[in-house]
Formats: structure tokens, sequence, C-alpha cells
């Protein structure tokens, strides 16, 4: 009785790794933009808690509130209590209570990783004048004058816009 052999021809093999080649190939820097965006939203996430604080002492004290904030922010960030390996500084503006967020430690941003949260109510900048309203926060790159610099593919949805 033959025995049949049985198993795969080398340009079956051959096939196999093409294909896996080209998988990765599509694959790998789709990963490396999610590993970025995943290190950039350490950001957004610290920039939560501050945005409910600045709207908070607008919402108590005005203006002055949140210039009192801003001071209690940058004695933070002096003391690090802020900051971490990708959060290389905090700032709120004292007179409008935009949030600078700088991120560090991702060489694939390069250059200044600012992302920047504009609040407004109505579309119009927060002031003792203007405090009527829901506080809406804006952090795309066209938010603002020095505004958010990280490249738009790294910014996640909200910050898209």
């Amino acid at each position: 009785m033959k025995k049949v052999q049985q198993g795969f021809t080398l340009i079956e093999l051959m096939i196999v790794v093409a294909i896996i080649g080209i998988l990765a190939a599509v694959a790998l820097p789709a990963y490396q933009d999610y590993t970025v965006r995943a290190q950039v939203s350490e950001g957004l996430v610290a920039a939560s808690e501050l945005k409910v604080g600045v709207t908070e002492m607008f919402a108590t004290g005005g203006i002055a509130g949140v210039a009192a904030y801003s001071g209690e922010v940058a004695a933070a960030v002096g003391t690090g209590e802020i900051l971490t390996t990708r959060i290389t500084n905090v700032a709120v503006d004292p007179a409008t209570g935009t949030i600078d967020v700088t991120l560090g430690g991702i060489p694939q941003l390069g250059g200044t990783n600012v992302v920047q949260f504009v609040p407004t109510i109505n579309n119009n900048p927060i002031t003792d004048a203007n405090s009527s309203g829901t506080v809406e926060w804006n952090c795309s790159p066209a938010a603002g004058a020095g505004g958010t610099t990280i490249e738009t593919q790294f910014l996640p949805g909200e910050c898209r816009l």
C-alpha cells in the first residue's frame, strides 16, 4: 500500500506569508496611530477634571473665581501633583478660563504638543457679562489663537470638529 504524502507545497506557504505581510503593512500604521491617540487621551482625562473646576468656579465666582482657580492649578503644577510622564504642563488662563494641557514623551508627535480647551457660552467667550447659559468646551485646532497644536489624526473625535 502506498503512503500518500500530505502537507503544504512551497508555493502555498509563500502565498500565506505574502498575505500576512500585506495585512501587517496595513495594520501596523493603524496600530501606531491608535497608541498615540491613547497617549494623547491621558491629557484629555486630566483636562476633564480641570473643566469641571473652571465651570464650578465661574458659576460661583465669575471670572474672579476662574482667576483664583488658575492660581490653585498653577500651585498644583508647581508641586507636580497634576504632572505625569505624558503631561508636562497645565495652565488655566485667569482671564478666559482657557485650559492648556502640554503633552510630552510622545515621540510621534514632535514639536509643541498642546491641547487647548476654550470655554464659551452661546459661542462667545465666558465673561461676567456673558454668564447665562451652558458652558461648552472647544478643543479643535481652529478654536483659539494658540489653539491645539496636535495633528488632527491623533485627536479624539470631540476635538476634530
